[in-house]
């Protein structure tokens, strides 16, 4: 079914790619991101702000790269007490490669083998040379955890006390410590989101509006690490989720017409993996079939959200569909 007159414009599907360590505490890396597993022992994690947008967390040994190409941003979760995993590398490079958004996130940095700045040294080299970094970790006094961060860009303190957040200004001692950070920050933004006219001012030495800074960070070729232990980074990871919106959509056709899949009216998806598929429409409980080459079969869910669904023995590039559809899906081409 497509859309008919006057329906709303559809849903904002947003799927995103989680690679995290090996050995890595499942449990530490949904908190820290500020999410929750759809279900126990669930590969979907879910985020209370921003409902259209489901995560899939996996580790570098079930890493698909057929699950990376049908996302719409991929993250690497990088622990400092495990390094960066090959596959990681390899799921990065790929998404680089495909202009994917991009963001890694950093835990374990304090009771790890590698601090933040280790991790960043690597994830510089390995993963993404024009990595910027705005947002350092603060220690707490015992320095066995994270109390904030400190904000870069405009020299603001970001800290959890007394169970509230708060903001504040930063010490001299921090500005100075991070002056050249900060230069190198500033110059990075002003080539990457500035109109020409003030970057010629800021060529010309003349100061910028951090205003203007902050709006430049927005760009969508920004890629960062941001540290996330003790939920420190949630506010600012989410902020970046906001920023999201769907790369990956396919073309849906009932033989005579044709239209986005986030127009959907219908629940309608497409085979990802043998065990996965990508949804769009209403997430209203249906019985859904799998569109085989002659044939149809009905599909056992065993997860579903409205943004994807687990099964067992699809088969990749079938639509899946309620049993009256004759609507089909096709993968777009980049």
């Amino acid at each position: 079914m497509l859309p008919s007159q006057g329906t709303p414009d559809g849903h904002p599907h947003v799927l995103i790619y989680v690679i995290t360590s090996e050995t890595s505490d499942l449990a530490q890396v949904y908190a820290n991101m500020g999410a929750k597993p759809w279900s126990r022992d669930s590969t979907f994690a879910t985020f209370e702000n921003h409902p259209n947008l489901i995560a899939i967390v996996h580790r570098p040994s079930q890493g698909d790269r057929r699950i990376l190409d049908s996302c719409d941003a991929f993250v690497a979760s990088l622990d400092g007490a495990a390094g960066v995993d090959p596959k990681i590398i390899e799921m990065w490079s790929a998404a680089r490669d495909a202009t994917l958004a991009r963001h890694i996130l950093a835990f374990n940095v304090v009771h790890g083998r590698a601090d933040f700045d280790e991790l960043c040294a690597i994830s510089s080299r390995v993963l993404e040379p024009d990595l910027l970094i705005r947002y350092l970790p603060i220690d707490s006094d015992d320095e066995l955890s994270l109390t904030g961060v400190y904000d870069i860009l405009t020299s603001e303190i970001h800290a959890f006390v007394d169970s509230n957040w708060i903001t504040k200004a930063a010490d001299p001692e921090h500005i100075t410590i991070t002056s050249s950070a900060r230069e190198d920050l500033f110059d990075q933004l002003a080539y990457l989101g500035l109109d020409d006219s003030t970057l010629e001012n800021h060529q010309s030495g003349l100061p910028i509006s951090v205003t203007k800074l902050e709006a430049a960070w927005s760009h969508p070729d920004v890629v960062t690490i941001t540290p996330i232990d003790d939920g420190i980074g949630a506010s600012t990871f989410g902020t970046w989720l906001a920023t999201l919106s769907p790369i990956w959509v396919p073309i849906l056709s009932n033989g005579e017409s044709a239209c986005e899949a986030t127009d959907a009216t219908e629940r309608i998806g497409i085979v990802i993996t043998e065990d996965l598929a990508r949804t769009w429409g209403p997430a209203d409980p249906i019985d859904l079939f799998e569109n085989m080459i002659s044939s149809v079969r009905q599909i056992e869910i065993v997860e579903s959200n409205q943004i994807a669904l687990t099964s067992k023995d699809l088969t990749p590039g079938n639509t899946i569909r309620s049993a009256n559809s004759s609507a089909l899906l096709v993968a777009p081409t980049f």
